[in-house]
């Protein structure tokens, strides 16, 4: 069945020899005996051990690329995807999440790229495979009401660095958010607001529009009296 012949005795105008040459997980070993029509096989050793023999067009096109085990390795993964609530043709939360985080991270044409990959944040090695993402997701608390935040800004994803958050505790933690001492206390203006009693927009207003800070910026409001 895997018989090699001697090119030579199937070269003519046209023919390709593809001894040596790699397509997939397919080493072609040499031209088989086989043939249908004017169309040659060629004796294929794949990366498993198996070989295969393959049709000359059905390798040039890319149609085969391994003895079937390719297809075999996809569908037990989208076995295991299936087994923990993963999509089969389609995207779920989670591996959205992991999308999106490696393409802020690497791709320069994604429109937050400035405020991640251009700010040197990476994804860990172990987290561009995506089983390994899941699994530490999965066993970290992972529901589809949490998102991925980084515990520090500044520093890579990674599982030492990242947690799940809500979507609210994450607006609070953004990198935008100023921060403000006071005290020896580091809150943001909303939680200033809340620990203080005095109105948010009137903190906003004083830090960003007249540009007070601690200790006039938490001075009371003084009431205003109505004159009679």
């Amino acid at each position: 069945m895997f018989e090699i012949i001697d090119e030579h005795e199937r070269k003519g105008n046209g023919f390709d020899n593809l001894t040596g040459r790699r397509f997939g997980k397919l080493t072609v070993m040499g031209l088989s005996a086989k043939k249908a029509g004017r169309k040659s096989y060629w004796v294929c050793q794949c990366d498993c051990g198996n070989k295969h023999l393959v049709r000359s067009d059905s390798l040039k096109c890319g149609n085969v690329q391994s003895c079937g085990c390719l297809k075999a390795e996809q569908d037990n993964l989208n076995l295991r995807r299936t087994t923990h609530g993963d999509t089969v043709g389609g995207e779920n939360r989670l591996h959205m999440t992991w999308q999106g985080m490696k393409q802020r991270t690497t791709n320069p044409n994604n429109k937050s790229f400035n405020r991640y990959g251009g700010r040197g944040i990476t994804v860990c090695e172990d987290w561009l495979d995506y089983e390994k993402f899941q699994s530490w997701a999965l066993s970290h608390g992972y529901n589809d009401s949490l998102t991925i935040e980084r515990i520090d800004v500044n520093g890579m994803y990674c599982p030492e660095n990242c947690t799940w958050i809500s979507a609210k505790e994450q607006a609070t933690n953004r990198r935008s958010t100023v921060w403000i001492e006071w005290n020896g206390e580091i809150k943001n203006i909303k939680q200033w607001s809340d620990s203080l009693g005095i109105n948010y927009g009137t903190l906003h207003s004083r830090y960003y529009r007249s540009g007070m800070r601690p200790p006039e910026l938490f001075e009371p409001v003084e009431n205003k009296k109505i004159p009679r």
